[in-house]
């Protein structure tokens, strides 16, 4: 085994709690390498455990024994996770560069309280400098604590395991009013980056500790978002980790909270799928009724259209009406919580700035030194002002516009200067009041971490939450609503409404898995458990728990349909025909109650009763296909071949469904058109990519209306072969 092999199946031991295989495994590395961090304390707890078996072995009672088995169980973890983190450092890319611009900075507390707090009072003694060399002053003083603070972020989150001390200093230090705000969320992300890919439980310790102690809104919500992502399933070795989030989820705020992170996290892991409807569905429009065009000199606007102005005189309302309509789409994406602006700034993030890993996750601030150039370029801080106080953007996409103004500034039209800076510059996707409200503090840090995990060069050596890249011992899911650790917490209390909103949003395989997790009496747990098997296939499971939530709330239109759908599905023609009249009786006049009944007695041959309700739906709702599609049926099946065909042309001609081509060569076969026959089966083969066999499968589901024509199972082959 390597290095890494060996590392990783010690950790497999310990949280097995096979401390005597473990050690095992680690004797195999420090017999080979006996320089290797914590040989030491590995020797130490070798003689530990000996003595335990040999105390044991005298026969010995030890009211201590648990506790000590543990102790060193946890001891060895920590051996075993600061050698993985020294290997990585030499052979793991991120690691690698991250230990090399830390470059053995002095982090013992005393120093690093001293740099962080002085800073703060250099800052305020700026003012007293004589104004000609303030500018100067300033510049070296914030590209000095830059220095620092990047060194300090990269020494952070590659460091070993924490002490009881480290926590403590940290905690302190996080919460400090002397400390300013910035340096503080970047301090939180490197403890939270390093504890979500080692587990460390002072780590984890003191990012709960900041947030549930912390004023500034800002520290807080990194600090949640850094807690719940160091947790680490499995890991029994430290009960402290379960102990602590019991506690915290007996609070109702820290649940609420805790449900509205979970559904951030669904928002920021469908960003690009959002951005996928919104350059499909919305940005075509707006380019199209913009009046900008990018030419070869920059972006221009476009030369009016005289004679379009006289031939259309209300085009360019038209125009701003369509243009506002998407763009409220957009808005409307945004307010449910769509990360709407990935796309777009995905490409924006190849400025050197990014090389550096802690500016992906430094707040936004003026006096950045690589805004230095930015603000030069631009003659004033207006526009930058406007984007720091003003704008709903992320931090990383804050400066990302500010890079790329600086490009564009001399392209760009006289009147665009002029508004830069201008209230109304970032228009009413991007402008908000509410910047500093913890869920949007919280939406646009998840931002920022998911832009950091999918466009950082060499973020594939990290455990991702957002998408499991199988790095470490540990798998990083974002889902953490159904982590062991939570079960039986009093974050069960707000299950139901995430399992709701689930539903709503149609993710079928989280609600799945969430609802393995608790149990309800609340009779919507029992229609969510039903509508789950349904998306399963499992619709024959789904009737007792639509029965049971009947049982509750008879008249339950959302548990009658469930049930009506899980009788079709299941081929139980006559539940779905007589729920389906439950549901009618309670709201007749519902066109798809009438149809799925219709279907439901056209599979029990009960046509004659169908006919004249289907005849109505079809008067009344001339161009609803799927109206069309079950009269054909109902037709065919009662040898009304004329008018059968007549609908399945009618269909065949407009927007057909793969069933069609199938339908329509039953009622040619039956009128004896084989060559007709023949090649709409084969268009439905095309279509659907089937096969003959198949084809078989679906003469057999059919074979009482091809018997009504005279079709037997020996014309079924012989059209299988006309077809081949």
């Amino acid at each position: 085994m390597n290095v890494e092999e060996i590392l990783s199946k010690a950790i497999g031991c310990l949280m097995d709690k096979r401390l005597s295989n473990a050690i095992d495994v680690l004797e195999q590395l420090y017999s080979q390498r006996p320089s290797l961090i914590g040989h030491g304390e590995f020797d130490s707890i070798k003689s530990d455990y000996q003595l335990m078996v040999d105390y044991m072995g005298k026969g010995f009672p030890d009211s201590h024994r648990e506790s000590l088995y543990k102790t060193l169980l946890q001891r060895l973890y920590r051996v075993t996770a600061d050698l993985e983190i020294s290997w990585r450092c030499k052979n793991v890319s991120a690691y690698a560069n991250s230990f090399r611009v830390a470059d053995h900075l002095n982090t013992s507390h005393d120093f690093v309280r001293t740099v962080l707090e002085s800073f703060v009072s250099d800052v305020a003694l700026l003012s007293l400098q004589p104004e000609e060399t303030r500018e100067e002053k300033s510049k070296e003083l914030y590209e000095r604590h830059h220095s620092f603070i990047n060194r300090l972020f990269n020494a952070l989150w590659t460091s070993c395991q924490w002490t009881d001390n480290d926590s403590s200093f940290y905690t302190d230090l996080l919460l400090s009013p002397t400390v300013v705000s910035a340096d503080q969320q970047v301090v939180v992300s490197a403890i939270s980056l390093s504890a979500m890919n080692q587990f460390d439980i002072n780590k984890f310790k003191t990012l709960v500790k900041v947030y549930q102690a912390a004023s500034d809104q800002h520290v807080k919500q990194r600090a949640l978002v850094g807690w719940v992502l160091s947790i680490f399933e499995g890991m029994d070795i430290f009960p402290e980790q379960d102990a602590i989030i019991h506690e915290l989820c007996s609070s109702q705020a820290v649940a609420k909270e805790l449900l509205t992170l979970q559904i951030q996290f669904f928002y920021s892991s469908d960003a690009e799928k959002d951005n996928d409807k919104i350059q499909r569905d919305i940005m075509p429009d707006i380019m199209r009724n913009s009046n900008l065009t990018i030419g070869r000199l920059g972006i221009m606007e476009k030369e009016e259209d005289a004679l379009e102005s006289i031939l259309h005189q209300d085009a360019d309302e038209k125009r701003m009406e369509q243009l506002e309509e998407k763009v409220r789409k957009m808005m409307d994406m945004q307010k449910q919580g769509s990360d709407i602006y990935f796309g777009g700034f995905r490409q924006m993030k190849q400025f050197p700035f990014f090389y550096d890993m802690v500016n992906w996750f430094t707040p936004f601030y003026l006096d950045h030194p690589a805004l230095r150039p930015v603000i030069q370029k631009l003659g004033d801080t207006k526009f930058l002002e406007t984007l720091m106080n003003r704008s709903n953007f992320c931090e990383s996409d804050r400066y990302s516009l500010a890079f790329a103004l600086e490009q564009i500034i001399n392209q760009l039209p006289s009147n665009i200067k002029e508004a830069i800076g201008s209230d109304a510059m970032l228009g009413p996707l991007a402008e908000s009041d509410d910047t500093e409200d913890a869920i949007s503090i919280r939406r646009t840090y998840l931002q920022d971490l998911y832009r950091f995990f999918r466009l950082y060069p060499t973020a594939n050596n990290f455990i991702n939450p957002f998408e499991d890249s199988g790095k470490g011992d540990f798998v990083g899911d974002t889902f953490f609503f159904t982590y062991k650790s939570f079960i039986g917490t009093g974050l069960d209390e707000v299950k139901l409404r995430l399992a709701m909103h689930l539903y709503k949003h149609q993710q079928m395989t989280e609600l799945a898995d969430l609802l393995t997790t608790f149990q309800s009496d609340d009779p919507r747990y029992a229609i969510l458990m039903g509508y789950t098997n349904i998306s399963l296939g499992k619709a024959e499971y789904a009737y007792p728990f639509f029965d049971k939530a009947l049982k509750i709330e008879p008249d339950n239109q959302w548990a009658l349909k469930g049930k009506a759908r899980a009788a079709l599905e299941s081929e139980d023609y006559h539940t779905a025909e007589e729920v389906y009249a439950l549901l009618l009786a309670l709201e007749p006049n519902n066109k798809n109650y009438t149809m799925n009944r219709c279907v439901a007695l056209l599979k029990l041959g009960r046509t004659s009763e169908v006919r004249e309700e289907l005849f109505r739906l079809d008067y009344q709702y001339p161009n609803d296909m799927n109206v069309k599609r079950i009269l054909a049926w109902a037709m065919l099946t009662d040898k009304s071949l004329d008018k059968a065909a007549q609908l399945y042309e009618s269909l065949l001609s407009t927007s057909p469904a793969n069933e069609d081509y199938l339908n329509a060569g039953y009622c040619q076969w039956a009128k004896g058109d084989m060559k007709r026959a023949v090649e709409l089966f084969r268009e439905w083969m095309r279509k659907s990519g089937n096969d003959t066999e198949q084809l078989l499968d679906e003469f057999r589901n059919d074979t009482d209306t091809l018997k009504k024509y005279g079709i037997s199972e020996t014309d079924c082959y012989l059209m299988l072969s006309l077809v081949g």
